[in-house]
């Protein structure tokens, strides 16, 4: 079973322009004097790679600058080529070890700071002042003249009353959290601190291939091991498994991958060869028989992730407006209550308004798409439906065969802990 390591709460392209330059011997006899064209294309010759230096400067220029100085775009890479070795395949670096140093700058700790917020606290021991309470990692992805923006896994900060960060000079400052989201796990920080520092450029992971070369990085452990590298393959480039978060269980797509992947890598960059992230290492399967099967959410969808908390602060979701449980978890000895046969769908136990469905109903299809439990259903809604938008339920209703189209609503969150609630809680009627 997949589990977030909780215990972390936790290039730029320098081109060179070699200019070849030729002599040319001025012939012996005279001449009648003629149209200048040798004069002329000499000058075009050097008007033209003046004229490329100075497109290349401004580019440059616009590239250092950004267009988006707000921290909700990425930087995205022109070369995505995956591959097993730098031999022939990275166009800017020679080696691995060229290439670690040329991305680490991006690469930074996340201290997860917490204090006392009330009574109860301080009676479960917490100090009244802010103390270290884990330690992840964390990538700069925007960088501008004053500050910087970064992103990690909500796990890593989640429960903060302060959050610090490492850089890779080992100087810590303080953070400001920007935004975050338990279901995608993803938060989104910024300092106001940048000497030193560099933003790393994002590849299409799309384009990432089972057994190409990765490289974890970020602090496995802590910061005694700061700025650590493993390095490994992507073991499957398409998996969809089920997580349980803060926010409640979900279906989430990774990246697998046998790099090893520590207690404090949560937050870190997952690399290709050319030192582009592919993705931010997020969690791996705990368990004594198994070694080398961590996961890392892909960089496209960190990309998406990344605009919407820091334009919103958090993502809006949809919501049916429906308590649920998963028919495969009803006792035996109620089923035969339920008017049906079917061994998995979505039991309806609580309906919050008028929506057209009804308490016992028992979804099994959303929009076309088949529901046997209710991570199928929040997935299609959370990747597919925003609020406001309607779906089209296929429900079963005393043996009968129906479809109800409901207009989605906006998830409603909680004031639990520091987290949001996820899309219709379960509730169980048989208690």
């Amino acid at each position: 079973m997949s589990e977030y390591n909780k215990d972390d709460q936790q290039t730029n392209l320098s081109n060179s322009i070699e200019q070849n330059s030729k002599s040319y011997e001025q012939p012996r006899h005279r001449y009648k004097p003629k149209f200048p064209w040798f004069k002329t294309i000499i000058v075009a010759l050097i008007a033209g790679i003046i004229g490329a230096m100075i497109v290349l400067g401004v580019g440059k220029l616009l590239n250092n600058m950004g267009s988006d100085h707000n921290g909700s775009s990425v930087q995205e890479a022109s070369n995505s080529k995956g591959g097993n070795t730098l031999d022939g395949k990275n166009d800017q670096h020679s080696s691995v070890n060229k290439m670690i140093n040329n991305v680490s700058p991006a690469i930074v700790g996340v201290i997860n700071m917490q204090k006392a917020q009330n009574l109860n606290d301080l009676l479960e021991g917490k100090s009244s002042k802010s103390q270290e309470a884990g330690v992840g990692s964390g990538v700069i992805y925007q960088k501008n003249d004053n500050s910087a923006y970064i992103v990690t896994n909500n796990h890593v900060i989640d429960g903060a009353s302060d959050i610090k960060v490492q850089l890779h000079n080992n100087k810590q400052v303080s953070a400001k959290l920007v935004g975050k989201d338990a279901l995608t796990d993803i938060a989104v920080l910024k300092i106001n601190h940048t000497e030193g520092t560099k933003a790393i450029k994002f590849a299409n992971s799309s384009k990432v291939k089972t057994g190409d070369s990765v490289f974890a990085m970020g602090n496995p452990l802590g910061l005694e091991f700061a700025n650590s590298v493993t390095s490994g393959i992507i073991s499957a480039s398409e998996r969809t498994i089920d997580t349980q978060t803060a926010a409640g269980a979900n279906k989430v797509n990774v990246l697998q991958t046998d790099a090893a992947i520590n207690p404090g890598n949560s937050g870190g960059a997952l690399v290709d060869i050319n030192g582009n992230l592919v993705g931010i290492n997020s969690m791996k399967i705990s368990n004594e028989q198994v070694e080398g099967i961590g996961f890392a959410i892909p960089s496209n969808e960190v990309k998406v992730t990344i605009k919407e908390l820091v334009e919103n602060g958090k993502i809006e979701r949809p919501s049916i407006g429906i308590g649920l449980l998963n028919l495969s978890e009803i006792p035996d000895n109620y089923k035969s209550k339920l008017d049906t046969n079917r061994k998995d769908g979505v039991y309806v136990a609580k309906v919050d308004s008028d929506n057209g469905l009804k308490e016992g109903d028992i979804i099994t299809k959303i929009d076309n798409k088949t529901v046997k439990e209710d991570t199928d259903l929040k997935s299609y809604l959370y990747q597919h439906k925003k609020p406001g938008e309607q779906v089209k339920l296929t429900i079963q209703r005393k043996g009968e065969t129906k479809q109800v189209n409901v207009t989605l609503k906006k998830l409603k969150s909680t004031s639990k802990s520091t987290q949001s609630s996820y899309d219709d809680n379960h509730a169980n009627p048989f208690e």
